[in-house]
C-alpha cells in the first residue's frame, strides 16, 4: 500500500515537474526583439533595440511588449540610422547615377545586359512591379539590381516608421546616424566588375529575394543574430569585400555620434541588429567608450 502510494506521489511530482519544465522551454524559445539597457556611471539610461527589415508585419506586432514602448517613452531622443533632415535629394540622385549621362546598357557588355534583360522579364512575369526596364536607367547597376531585391515590401514592418510616428506627438527630439547621400556614397568603391558579380550571383530576382526574407526572418525569431550577420555577408557578397568601408567604419563613426548624444540624453536608438555583431560591431565600440551594456529584452 506504501508502495504504490508512494509510486503514485512520485509519478505526479515528475508529472508536474515535466509541465514545468515544457513552460519554462516554450518561455525560453519564444521570440523577442533585442534589446539593451545602456548607461555610464551617473549618466541617464539609454535604449538600443535590434531591428530587421525583413520582418513581416504580423510577426513584428506579436513581439512588442509594455518593456519596450516604456524604454521608448521613457526616452529623450529617437535616433535611428538615416538622418532624414539632413539628407539631400540632389545629392543622393547624383551619388545613385553612373554619371557622365551614361545608362545602364552602356556601361555594360552585350551579353552582361542580356542577362539582366532577361532576370528583369522573368521577373515580371511573375511580381507585379513598377521597376522601369533597364534599357533607359542611369543608375548604377548595383542600386538598380538593389531596386529591384528591395521592391514591393509593404509585407514588412517599418520599424522608423511606426517609432517616428510615435515619437512626433511627443515632442522627441529626432535624429540619425548618416544621411541618405552618405549612405549611398559608402558603396562608391564597390567595382563595377563587383556589381556584375553580384548580378551573376543573384540569378532569379524571386527566388533570392523570398530565400532572403525567408531565411532572414526565421533567423531573426529564433534569436541567430549572428548567423544572421553570417547570412548577410554571403547573400551579398560586396559587403564582404568592403567590410571597412560599407560597416566597420561606419560603426566607428556613428558610436562617436550616438556618444556625444547619450552623454548628455536618454536615447532610444533603432538599428539592424547586425551591427551589433561581428567583426568591429557597434555594441564592442560603445563599451570600450565606457559604457554598460545589459540586454533586458
Amino acid at each position: 500500500m506504501l508502495n504504490t502510494l508512494f509510486s503514485k506521489i512520485l509519478f505526479l511530482s515528475l508529472f508536474v515537474l515535466l509541465i514545468f519544465s515544457c513552460k519554462e522551454e516554450q518561455k525560453n524559445e519564444s521570440p523577442s526583439m533585442p534589446l539593451w539597457e545602456l548607461s555610464k556611471d551617473g549618466g541617464k539610461k539609454s535604449y538600443i533595440l535590434g531591428t530587421t527589415e525583413y520582418l513581416a508585419k504580423d510577426s513584428a506586432k506579436l513581439l512588442f511588449n509594455n518593456l519596450i514602448i516604456d524604454a521608448f517613452d521613457s526616452a529623450e531622443v529617437y535616433i535611428t540610422q538615416i538622418d532624414i533632415q539632413n539628407s539631400d535629394f540632389m545629392k543622393t540622385k547624383q551619388v545613385l547615377e553612373i554619371g557622365s549621362g551614361l545608362t545602364i546598357i552602356e556601361s555594360l557588355s552585350d551579353s552582361d545586359f542580356q542577362l539582366l534583360k532577361t532576370m528583369k522579364s522573368e521577373w515580371d512575369a511573375s511580381v507585379k512591379n513598377s521597376v522601369p526596364a533597364p534599357d533607359s536607367m542611369r543608375l548604377k547597376l548595383l542600386f538598380y539590381l538593389q531596386d529591384v531585391l528591395y521592391h514591393n515590401n509593404q509585407n514588412s514592418f517599418y520599424f522608423d516608421m511606426f517609432w517616428s510616428e510615435r515619437a512626433m506627438p511627443m515632442g522627441k527630439t529626432m535624429g540619425g546616424l548618416e544621411s541618405y547621400q552618405a549612405f549611398y556614397k559608402g558603396f562608391e568603391n564597390v567595382s563595377l566588375e563587383e556589381q556584375i558579380d553580384f548580378m551573376y550571383h543573384i540569378q532569379d530576382f524571386e527566388k533570392f529575394t523570398k530565400s532572403l526574407r525567408s531565411d532572414v526572418q526565421k533567423l531573426y525569431l529564433e534569436g541567430k543574430y549572428e548567423e544572421l550577420q553570417i547570412l548577410y555577408s554571403e547573400r551579398f557578397p560586396y559587403v564582404k569585400s568592403h567590410y571597412s568601408e560599407l560597416v566597420a567604419d561606419k560603426h566607428t563613426k556613428w558610436t562617436e555620434k550616438l556618444s556625444m548624444v547619450m552623454d548628455t540624453a536618454s536615447v532610444f536608438v533603432t538599428l539592424d541588429v547586425v551591427h551589433f555583431h561581428g567583426e568591429d560591431n557597434m555594441m564592442d565600440k560603445l563599451l570600450s567608450k565606457g559604457y554598460k551594456a545589459k540586454r533586458i529584452n
